[in-house]
């Protein structure tokens, strides 16, 4: 089997038929059909039938295809990788962070970063925790990762860069004056859950026990940042998020102060290997200026 025999058979699948198929690849008609039959000839099986002249793929097929697309996924990041390198000569830098930092703080950085590199191409991606440690250290589809008090990974260095603290995030007519509100009075009410499927949840659970106050069932457990906000907003109970994510949603809301003060480190993460590129640690210092001035950090 060759890597272009999997390329024939995504360009088939994907397109459903050989003449689209070939125009993808930029070649003929007849290249593409010569090229299946190579194809089948390698794996020994059929690929596909032909059924009221058209294209249909074998049950082999349905199962190859389902394995082989993370294969010709990384096929294509590399041809993006070799497009941009070609396009950016003076360098490309990958991303990873957590959905809610590419929100709130991930913008701020790149906006900075671009103001003083123009020439270096950015490909930012979303992740969670676990995805963004592989994504680094086993696919190694990304240079840097921004996550919030990663798990100790070997071959993987992480790297505080600031802290966030915790707040209560309420709707926006709520009557507050600001004023501090304690983390049994906010769990005593309707409040909103994270879970525990991050970092942030975790933390939040661990400080819930440690002062008893686990026996306290979330109104709504959300498991995601941005929709624990946005139900705040809406008035259906409290969420307790950290300062960056409360004060980048597009719904307005109240944010309050939590007692006692509570916070969550912000890291950046690569290989163990080190930086490769004056880029990556340029773009780190960027990522520390920018959490300094945020204003919801210490």
């Amino acid at each position: 089997m060759r890597l272009r025999h999997i390329e024939i058979f995504h360009a088939i699948m994907r397109a459903g038929t050989l003449s689209k198929a070939a125009e993808q690849l930029c070649i003929s008609q007849p290249a593409m059909s010569k090229a299946l039959h190579q194809a089948e000839r390698s794996f020994g099986f059929s690929l596909f039938q032909r059924i009221n002249g058209r294209l249909q793929p074998t049950r082999e097929a349905q199962l190859l295809f389902a394995e082989s697309q993370k294969m010709q996924a990384n096929l294509d990041n590399i041809r993006h990788l070799i497009r941009n390198l070609t396009l950016q000569p003076h360098g490309h830098l990958r991303i990873g962070c957590l959905p809610s930092l590419g929100l709130s703080l991930i913008p701020r950085a790149v906006q900075r970063f671009r103001r003083v590199f123009p020439d270096v191409s950015i490909k930012i991606q979303t992740r969670h925790t676990a995805e963004l440690l592989n994504a680094l250290l086993f696919t190694r589809e990304l240079d840097i990762g921004v996550a919030l008090k990663p798990p100790q990974c070997p071959g993987i260095t992480a790297v505080e860069l600031g802290r966030t603290v915790l707040v209560s995030v309420g709707p926006p007519d709520a009557d507050t004056d600001g004023q501090p509100i304690s983390l049994e009075s906010l769990v005593a009410g309707d409040w909103i859950s994270v879970g525990n499927v991050d970092p942030l949840g975790e933390l939040i659970n661990q400080q819930l026990e440690m002062r008893g106050l686990d026996g306290h069932v979330a109104a709504v457990e959300a498991q995601t940042w941005y929709v624990a906000r946005s139900l705040a907003a809406r008035g259906v109970g409290y969420a307790l998020l950290d300062e960056l994510t409360a004060r980048s949603g597009v719904d307005d809301v109240t944010i309050r102060p939590i007692e006692p003060k509570l916070s969550i480190g912000i890291f950046a993460l690569w290989r163990d290997d080190g930086l490769d590129s004056r880029f990556a640690k340029a773009f780190v210092d960027t990522l520390r200026e920018a959490i300094t001035d945020s204003g919801s950090v210490y």
